[in-house]
Formats: structure tokens, C-alpha cells, sequence
């Protein structure tokens, strides 16, 4: 009885002391739950609280320690314990809405160092009215919901939209601009799409150009095929602008700080991107996520991350106000054509800007956008590109004149040696099996005698592993690879380039991709022409480079060595290509040509 009482006696001591410039007391009882502890207070306000025990650090998290809205969404907030162990400092990681009321929380899991809930109690606040509105009226930002309509954009295994986790979040940032005075303006704001889908990109920056944006952010979800591991956040920009960059870190820091995903980083938009391009305003583009990640996945469907999200979008924009160009009443005065001449096989991508004489007679970088944007560098001859600059009424024409390049064939005692290895067909290796029983090892076998063909018509000294069908021959796929190996370090080659194709359970996997060794830049450069070969030449789809230190052949080579993996026997429209013998010609001249560029011919 009397321990009863001792506690009761205690309990109402544990004294909260929220300091708002001035100190409130707020008594620990059920009674007190809803007490008004500030009004008008600070967007960014922090609150400390102060117990007359020490806490049990274990139990000092967002988790013990709340702060949200009257409609039950989370603010992210910090919590840190102060050195007396008693004091707790709350502060939100999130600006908090203007004219919003709030709740603190603290849950029963908030324990002292002797293990004593404190039970739990909601206080609320009010936030001021917006007092800047005025001052950020002068801004005008478009946000843009990625996909919509028909075009659903990604989808997560749990039949997750792209589009609506797009949608949601955009609008969400759009309505906490709009309480800071911004002026908003939204490319959708549901899910109907008023355009067809062959302007969409266009339609986008016609809204945000005609609004005469001082920003246009595009907000996305991510996806990566090949592998469900990866996750986080990354935020690409308009590589023209250095008003973007800044206003994707300050976006990028945000994100990672209010969700405490990965951080991926900025990027600079690629040729790809092309929705960076397309405004006179810097752009940036916000990946939320990847939807392929079963744990972000279900992150995104929330509203919980999706508010996070938005606060950190939001602010990241707010914090880049003062960045931005306020010049945005300039216009495109000129535009000069431009005219670039390469040598056959070099590597080329057509600009992604071009320089701009405005109104005010200033030098500006601005996106354009190509009618065609793809370059065959192995194709001789003068070649015409047309594109378009937001703001300016004429096309840019770009006339690029591709060079042969001569091929003199080396002395013999001097010509290199490259060993071409058709992957499998040693012992009973044959590889993959995919559609229509098409065999692996003789899809490599086809291709890599043509391969070199090609190199031996251009002087290379070319050696091979196998030239015919060697099931018949017994050894292990330990044996075989070593025996190609062997062969290679024996005829002391330059390049070692093994030939091979995938294969994988969802048939929906499909394109080219290359492994090198990892540190060796030889390797890599190989690879690097190879791959790019490849696409270019026969249009694959572009799986990239890849990690190729743990293949045999890589570790028990002395020359580079690199494998390529021509395409999925598994997926329709790669086997398609495999099984015929004019697009292994194809593969054939593509890894020929880019190993001829490695060797400086």
C-alpha cells in the first residue's frame, strides 16, 4: 500500500519542461491529454524536455518519442538524449506546416534507468499562419507527377503503381509549396492524362514553359531489373544548369536525412533523361525509391513515407529559392547549328545543350532535344540531326560527317594475338538450353569463328580455343576452362574475349552485357568498346558492364580478359536474333570492331 502510494506520489513529479522561449510545465496524468503547450510557434521548433530522472537510453527513438498531425501523420523528427541523461531534445527533421496543430507524444516505452514507464501523454501545439507568402509568391514551381493515365511507370511485385506513388507524393509537395506562398503549378493532378501518349514529354514542358517556371521537378520511383537488392534514393539534374545541381543535393541530403534510406548520391541526366531537357527552367529529377526492393517497395505505398518524402522535396526546394534564376523573363535570341566531324568507330553521343545568346545578350547552357538521338559511329558518310531548344522557335541542326578510318594491316612478325573463345562445347558443357532446344555452344561456336574472320582479314593473329563441336572429347568444366587458359597464356596473347549467352527462369530477362575483371583498365576498356560495339550494331538491350572477377577465365588469364553475354536463349526477341545467322554476323563484326579499337586500328 504504501508503495502505491510512493509511486502515485512520483508519477505526478515527472514534470515535462517544453521550452518555447518560454518554460511550460505540462504535469504527467491522463487528464492532461490534448493541453495546448504553444501556440503560434516556429516552423522548424524544437522542443526540449526535461524529466527529474535519468532515461534509459535504449528507449530514446521516434519510436518512444512522437510528433505528428491531427490526422495522425508523422513528422521525422531527432531525439537526442542530453549529457545529464535527463533532458531530451526533439527536433523535427521536417519543417512543420503552416497553421497545422500538432501532437507530441511520449508512449509508455520511454522507461528511466530503473525501468519505470512514464505511461503515455499527447500535447498538442498550433504552428503560425504563413507570414512569407509574399515573399515566395514571386516563385513559380512545376511539379510533375511521372506516368499517369495508361502508362503506369514501374510496378512492384505486390502490383504497386509507379504512377500513384508519383502522384501522391507530388501532391503533397505541391500543397506544402503552396502554404509557403509558392506558386505551384502541377503537369497532373489526378490520374486522367488530357494529352496522348505520343506528346507526353512535350505536354509536360508546355505546362511548366507557359507558367514560366522558376523549377521544374519531375518525381519518379525506381527499378532495377537484375537484381532486387538494390535500394535508395538518387536525384538526377539538368547537366546545363548549376541551379539545378544545387537544388537536387539540397533534395537528395533531405531525402536521405527524413527517411534514412540509402543515399545514392545526385547524377547528372544522361541521354535518357530526356524530361531534363525539355524546360527553360533547371530540372531535376527525384527517384524515390526502388519499387523492386520488396522492403522500399512497401515503404512507397505508405503514407507515412510518402509524407517524408514530400516534407523533404518540399524543403529542399524551399532552401534553393534564393539559388534559382530570377532572369526568367529572358528569351531565346539565337541559336547557332552545329557541325562536329569523328572518325569512324569513335565514341559518340550526340550534346545533350547547347549555347544560347539571350535577350539581355548573356551566354546560356540549355537542354536540347533530338528527333533521333541514336549514332551510328561505324557508318560512314555526313549525317543530319534536328532538335529543339524550350523557348526557342527554330530547329537545331547538327551535321555530324563520320570519317573512314584506315586499316593498315601490321607486319606479321609484329601482329597481335587475340584468342576467341566460344564459351562451352568441351565435354558435355553445352551451356544453356532456351527456346526452340537453341544450344549455347552453338550459338557461341558460329559467332566466334566469324569473329575471327573479321580480325584475321585485318592482320590480328587470331588463336582459338575451339574451332568445332568438342562434347565428344571427356573432361570436366574445371578441366576446359583451364585448358582455354592455357591456351591463351601459352600464345602469350594480347586480349582473351570469351563468347558466351544467357539464360534466366523469367523469359522477360533480356540483353547484352560484359564482364571484365575488376582494377584491370585494359580489361575494361576492352569491354567498354565491345558492349557499346554490340549495342550499336545489332540494338540489344543495354545491360551494361559487369563485375567479371570471380570468372575463371579472368583470374587464370595473364592477358585482359573480358566475357561477353551476347543475349538471353530464354527471352523471345534475343533468341530470335541468336538462332539467325545474319544477326550472328552482326554479333560477329560488333565484337570485331571493338576489339580493333582497343587495339589502336
Amino acid at each position: 500500500m504504501r508503495d502505491t502510494k510512493i509511486y502515485r506520489i512520483m508519477l505526478l513529479s515527472f514534470i515535462f519542461m517544453f521550452v518555447a522561449f518560454i518554460k511550460i510545465s505540462i504535469v504527467h496524468a491522463s487528464a492532461y491529454n490534448g493541453t495546448i503547450i504553444g501556440k503560434d510557434i516556429e516552423i522548424d521548433k524544437s522542443w526540449k524536455i526535461k524529466f527529474n530522472m535519468q532515461l534509459d537510453e535504449s528507449t530514446v527513438n521516434d519510436s518512444n518519442i512522437v510528433v505528428a498531425d491531427i490526422d495522425g501523420n508523422s513528422v521525422p523528427i531527432s531525439v537526442q538524449l542530453s549529457s545529464n541523461g535527463s533532458d531530451l531534445v526533439v527536433t523535427p527533421k521536417t519543417q512543420y506546416s503552416y497553421g497545422k496543430t500538432y501532437n507530441l507524444i511520449v508512449k509508455s516505452g520511454l522507461k528511466s534507468i530503473s525501468g519505470k514507464s512514464y505511461g503515455e501523454s499527447k500535447m498538442q501545439f498550433n504552428v503560425k499562419s504563413n507570414s512569407n507568402s509574399n515573399t515566395n509568391s514571386k516563385y513559380t514551381v512545376t511539379i510533375d507527377a511521372g506516368h499517369g493515365g495508361n502508362d503506369k511507370g514501374n510496378v512492384s511485385a505486390l502490383g504497386l503503381n509507379e504512377k500513384d506513388v508519383d502522384l501522391s507524393v507530388a501532391l503533397k509537395v505541391g500543397n506544402i509549396l503552396e502554404q509557403s506562398g509558392i506558386n505551384v503549378v502541377y503537369t497532373r493532378k489526378n490520374d486522367t492524362i488530357s494529352w496522348d501518349s505520343s506528346s507526353d514529354l512535350k505536354s509536360r514542358f508546355d505546362i511548366a514553359n507557359n507558367a514560366k517556371s522558376d523549377l521544374f521537378v519531375t518525381i519518379h520511383c525506381n527499378t532495377y531489373a537484375e537484381s532486387s537488392a538494390v535500394k535508395g534514393i538518387e536525384n538526377y539534374y539538368s547537366t546545363y544548369s548549376d541551379e539545378a545541381k544545387n537544388v537536387a543535393q539540397n533534395i537528395q541530403s533531405k531525402m536521405v536525412s527524413y527517411t534514412g534510406s540509402v543515399d545514392r548520391g545526385i547524377k547528372e541526366g544522361k541521354s535518357q533523361h530526356e524530361i531534363l531537357r525539355g524546360t527553360v527552367s533547371p530540372a531535376v529529377m527525384v527517384e524515390l525509391g526502388f519499387m523492386s526492393n520488396s522492403e522500399e517497395s512497401s515503404l512507397l505505398g505508405s503514407s507515412d513515407y510518402q509524407n517524408k518524402s514530400a516534407s523533404a522535396i518540399a524543403n529542399g526546394i524551399l532552401e534553393s529559392l534564393d539559388l534559382l534564376n530570377e532572369d526568367k523573363d529572358l528569351t531565346v535570341s539565337s541559336i547557332s547549328d552545329l557541325a562536329s566531324q569523328i572518325t569512324e568507330g569513335d565514341d559518340y553521343s550526340l550534346p545533350l545543350s547547347v549555347q544560347a545568346t539571350m535577350s539581355n545578350g548573356s551566354i546560356q547552357k540549355l537542354g536540347i532535344i533530338w528527333d533521333s538521338e541514336k549514332v551510328d559511329s561505324f557508318k560512314t558518310g555526313t549525317f543530319t540531326y534536328k532538335g529543339t531548344v524550350a523557348g526557342y522557335g527554330k530547329q537545331i541542326i547538327l551535321t555530324l560527317t563520320i570519317v573512314a578510318k584506315a586499316h593498315q594491316t601490321p607486319p606479321s612478325n609484329t601482329a597481335p594475338v587475340v584468342v576467341i573463345d566460344p564459351g562451352h562445347g568441351m565435354g558435355s558443357d553445352v551451356g544453356a538450353t532456351g527456346i526452340n532446344e537453341l544450344q549455347e555452344d552453338d550459338i557461341t561456336l558460329a559467332v566466334g569463328l566469324k569473329t575471327g574472320k573479321i580480325l584475321e582479314e585485318h592482320g590480328v593473329n587470331v588463336v582459338y580455343t575451339r574451332t568445332t563441336d568438342m562434347s565428344a572429347t571427356p573432361m570436366s568444366i574445371t578441366e576446359s576452362l583451364q585448358k582455354r587458359c592455357d591456351i591463351s597464356n601459352n600464345a602469350n596473347a594480347r586480349y582473351f574475349v570469351c563468347i558466351h549467352t544467357n539464360a534466366f527462369d523469367a523469359p522477360s530477362a533480356n540483353g547484352t552485357e560484359t564482364l571484365y575483371y575488376t582494377g584491370n583498365e585494359e580489361g575494361k576498356k576492352l569491354a567498354t568498346y565491345i558492349q557499346n560495339s554490340i549495342i550499336e550494331e545489332v540494338g540489344t538491350y543495354n545491360r551494361g558492364l559487369k563485375d567479371g572477377s570471380w570468372l575463371y577465365i579472368t583470374r587464370n588469364t595473364i592477358a585482359p580478359a573480358v566475357l561477353t553475354e551476347l543475349g538471353f536463349v530464354t527471352n523471345p526477341d534475343d533468341a530470335a536474333k541468336l538462332s539467325s545467322d545474319e544477326y550472328r554476323a552482326k554479333f560477329a563484326q560488333a565484337i570485331a570492331d571493338g576489339i580493333l579499337k582497343a587495339l589502336g586500328y
